[in-house]
Formats: C-alpha cells, sequence, structure tokens
C-alpha cells in the first residue's frame, strides 16, 4: 500500500522485538475455539523467529479501566496461544518496571514471553509518555501488528514510537493492503454492502465510498431512513430522527460522483423480533400497519445478485437484516453465499469487515470463502471515513 518501515526489510538478527498484537478475543472464546485473531499473528512471529529475535508480545484484553483484574489476564489465553504458534510461551505477570526488565533479559534468544494486559495501567489509555517510555525500554526494536487498534491514542500504539526504532508487522501491512486495493483502487465495476442500524455513523464512509465505487448497496436499518426520506411510510420500523439532510447530502454526492445508490424495493416485516413469528414480505410502499422492517425482501436480493454478476470487487459492512434471529438472517446469509461462491470462483474480488459482518459470514458458513476478512472494527471504520488514525500516523503512515 504504502511506503512503509516494514518488518519485511527487518535484517538485523538477535535483537529483543517488542511486538503489538491485538489479541483482544471475545471472553467466552478464551479456552474455546481458536480465534482468527490468534492465528493471524503466525507470519511476523515466524518472521522474527527466522531473525533469531527474542519475541515479547504486548496486547491488552477487555477493559480493566486501569485496574488489575484476574479475569482479564492474557495469561487465560496463553494455551491457545502456544497451541497457535507451536512453541513455549513464558508469561510475566507485568509490562514494565525493573523485574519485568530483568525477567526478559533472562530469557534466552529465540524464546516468546507473554507480557500482562497493558491495560491494567491506566496509563495506556492516557498515552502517557513515561509509561511508553518504560515499555520502549523492554526491547531493541519495536513492531505494531495490532490493525484492530491504530484508532486508538494509547502508549502502547502511539508514544511508544517516540522512543525505538518502529516497524509494521506483516498482518498490519496486509490489512493495509487489501483495504487499499478494494476502496481506494477497486477494480471497475465495483460495489460496495453497507449495513447495520444508524446513518448517522456512517455518513462519511458512504461520501467517501461513493467517490471510488461504482455503486452502493444500502441496507439494514439505516437503509429505512432512505425509504422514508423517499416518502414510503415505513410504519414500525426502526429509523433515525433528523437525518433527512444527512440523506440528501449523501444523495447528492453519490449522483454528482455517478455512484447508483440501491436501496431495498421489497422488505420482510414482522409485529415482533422473534423466532416463528408471523411475516411478510411486500413492497416498501405496502407495509403492513404495527409492522416493522427486520430483513430485505426476495426482489431486493435479486437486484442485489444481478449487481454482483456484474462486478468485480466488493465490500461489504454490515448485515442486511436482524441476522441474529431467524428468519430475518435470510438476506444476509444469501448475499454471504452469493459473494463466496463467486470469489471461490475468482469471479469477485471480496473485503469483508466490522464484527457484525464477521458474525453473519460464520454463521452462514463461509467466512473462509471470502478473499479477505479484516480483523479491525473501529479502526476499519474510522480508517473508510477518512480519519487519521494515532497509530498510522506514528508509523508515518500518515501525515
Amino acid at each position: 500500500m504504502l511506503d512503509v518501515k516494514s518488518i519485511k526489510k527487518l535484517e538485523d538478527a538477535n535483537k529483543t522485538v517488542l511486538v503489538r498484537f491485538d489479541l483482544n478475543v471475545p471472553l467466552d472464546e478464551v479456552g474455546g475455539q481458536i480465534n482468527d485473531r490468534l492465528t493471524r499473528i503466525k507470519s511476523t512471529i515466524n518472521k522474527l523467529q527466522e531473525l533469531n529475535s527474542k519475541i515479547v508480545i504486548l496486547s491488552h484484553l477487555g477493559r480493566p479501566k486501569g485496574a488489575t483484574r484476574k479475569d482479564l489476564s492474557l495469561k487465560k489465553i496463553m494455551d491457545q496461544l502456544e497451541e497457535v504458534l507451536n512453541s513455549k510461551i513464558h508469561f510475566i505477570n507485568d509490562c514494565i518496571g525493573d523485574e519485568v526488565n530483568k525477567k526478559v533479559n533472562s530469557f534466552d534468544q529465540n524464546s516468546i514471553i507473554l507480557l500482562e494486559n497493558c491495560r491494567f495501567h491506566k496509563e495506556e489509555e492516557e498515552n502517557n509518555l513515561e509509561f511508553a517510555k518504560k515499555l520502549s525500554e523492554l526491547a531493541d526494536v519495536y513492531v505494531n501488528d495490532a490493525f484492530g487498534c491504530v484508532h486508538r491514542s494509547h502508549a502502547s500504539v502511539d508514544a511508544i514510537t517516540k522512543y525505538i526504532p518502529s516497524y509494521v508487522g506483516n498482518l498490519l501491512d496486509e490489512e493495509l493492503t487489501k483495504l487499499h486495493s478494494i476502496t481506494e483502487e477497486p477494480e471497475s465495476p465495483s460495489i460496495t454492502i453497507l449495513g447495520g442500524s444508524k446513518i448517522s455513523t456512517k455518513i462519511s464512509i458512504l461520501k467517501n465510498l461513493s467517490i471510488k465505487m461504482d455503486s452502493i448497496v444500502i441496507c439494514g436499518g439505516m437503509a429505512n431512513n432512505f425509504l422514508a426520506y423517499d416518502g414510503h411510510d415505513i410504519k414500525n420500523s426502526l429509523i433515525e430522527k433528523d437525518v433527512d439532510t444527512i440523506v440528501k447530502e449523501i444523495v447528492s454526492h453519490a449522483e454528482k460522483n455517478n455512484c447508483k445508490l440501491i436501496t431495498p424495493i421489497d422488505v420482510v416485516t414482522a409485529s415482533e423480533i422473534k423466532e416463528n413469528t408471523k411475516v411478510y414480505i411486500s413492497a416498501v410502499d405496502q407495509i403492513k400497519d404495527g409492522n416493522m422492517i427486520l430483513d430485505i425482501g426476495p426482489k431486493t436480493l435479486e437486484i442485489i445478485e444481478n449487481e454482483l454478476n456484474k462486478s468485480k470487487s466488493v465490500f461489504w459492512n454490515g448485515p442486511a437484516g436482524v441476522f441474529e434471529t431467524k428468519p430475518f438472517d435470510n438476506g444476509t446469509t444469501q448475499i454471504a453465499n452469493l459473494i463466496a461462491e463467486k470469489s471461490v470462483n475468482k469471479q469477485l474480488l471480496s473485503f469483508a469487515g466490522g464484527g457484525d459482518t464477521i458474525a453473519a459470514l460464520e454463521l452462514a458458513g463461509v467466512k473462509n470463502k471470502f478473499s479477505y476478512i479484516s480483523t479491525g472494527g473501529g479502526a476499519l471504520l474510522e480508517l473508510l471515513e477518512g480519519k487519521k488514525l494515532p497509530g498510522l500516523v506514528a508509523l508515518g503512515i500518515m501525515k
């Protein structure tokens, strides 16, 4: 993507390397199925092992807010990490201080050391310079491989780069390169599918993508605002207040950039979000009294399929409906299957990101069939908005 100081260019052997990973896996998964965030750090670890590096892993888990909490200790993921890396891992129950320095120094080269949760220190989230300096004293080189954290102005992401030679890890490099290729220089025809509930949180994303993409499908709860703006009575459907100006601005911006906006023409509705409830499929101007839109309908799906058939690249963020509850998962699942099939057949370059989107792909059983799945949530969205991310500015990637 970029002219970055990648660890691919790192040639110095026998160094102690402090690596910031994002090991913030859902707590209900700790001890269970190994999370994707753990498996995808292997590339950077392998590179550092080739250089006979002493690897010191730094991360956070959860939101302890400066308190030491046993339930948020990174020791909980040690067994899974050892399985993923097929290596012995040494745990240190803090991340700064003389004792930590002594313990790190006592281990042989090519050792892997896991430090305790950096957010046990309130100074981490304060981007405290003294705390960052103490972290830097643990190693000769720093590597940021935590894409999911680069939007945070935290000491282990931002301030630390002031005190130690800093590099971009393989996963972070890959995330930025893939995202750049799909959103900045997409292979045309290109399409974005954008779902979720709130349009107000995605106005900048919509405007930015409408400059680059040929078409944007708007679905999920935020599509309701476009339907209401077009004069449709959406009955009891979720809608944000006072967003007509935002919708008008997005529509105008898309027209100016020759980007086709696609909104639902038919929908699945019900009076409550509940399995086995009575559902109705209707045109957007014929919604039954007392009902709310909970998914896209078959005619809308047909339009999306036709658009995908014409496209060479797709970016997807946000579900098409209330996918957590059957049968309102159908639209999201069908879109996932369509993209997966075309990706496997090399007819489509596909990029998906965001927690709900990934959960939907897992539910559909097609996560591994997409061209690329991002590990970023908030970082991904802020990058798409065009915001400057502190972690990337610190590494010299953004100005």
